[in-house]
């Protein structure tokens, strides 16, 4: 009787489990793609078009747009002051900011919606930050759909969203796009 109980148990527990499983395949995002040169779920592939365009302020208090920037190549990155990864990637994001930005390429960071300039200005300032810091809104994390931090966003020169990164982006990957899309020579 007793190896009975144990057996109607493992079998409900099974159904459970199988249950879950289910349900967590049919809902929310498909995971990131994986890189072809690493294996990693580092950065996703995306068709939808035009990047969502925004108009948001500066850590001075002027209105940036998106289209300001049209026919550049731009790096939109969603992060925070509290976000580790976020900070992590400031170095990496300077130098390739100072390498490419004659070539075309445009850093754009926007900060958390509940950080404002007053947060955001001096931790940009004490660490060096050389890339423009624009002010998060609702708006712009809703057309942009960004669920966790840090989230980048690279855009070709047309405007179309080519690559999604969610988390820390590797820097040889990243920098490989960049030099595609500014049609510079791959990296020696």
């Amino acid at each position: 009787m007793i190896a009975g109980r144990n057996w109607n148990r493992l079998s409900i527990l099974l159904l459970l489990l199988s249950l879950v499983a289910l349900c967590a395949a049919c809902t929310g995002s498909p995971p990131p793609a994986t890189s072809t040169e690493t294996g990693a779920p580092v950065a996703a592939k995306t068709d939808e078009g035009l990047a969502p365009a925004f108009v948001l302020e500066d850590l001075e208090g002027k209105t940036v747009s998106l289209s300001d920037s049209d026919g550049e190549v731009r790096l939109i990155d969603f992060w925070a002051t509290w976000c580790a990864p976020c900070r992590e990637e400031i170095p990496m994001l300077n130098e390739l900011h100072e390498k490419y930005r004659a070539d075309g390429l445009l850093i754009v960071a926007v900060s958390d919606v509940n950080e404002g300039a007053e947060v955001v200005k001096p931790f940009v300032d004490h660490h060096g930050v050389r890339f423009a810091n624009l002010v998060g809104s609702e708006q712009i994390v809703t057309d942009y759909e960004v669920h966790s931090l840090p989230t980048a966003f690279l855009i070709d020169r047309d405007g179309r969203i080519v690559e999604t990164f969610f988390g820390p982006k590797p820097r040889r990957i990243l920098e490989k796009r960049i030099r595609e899309l500014l049609e510079l020579p791959p990296a020696a």
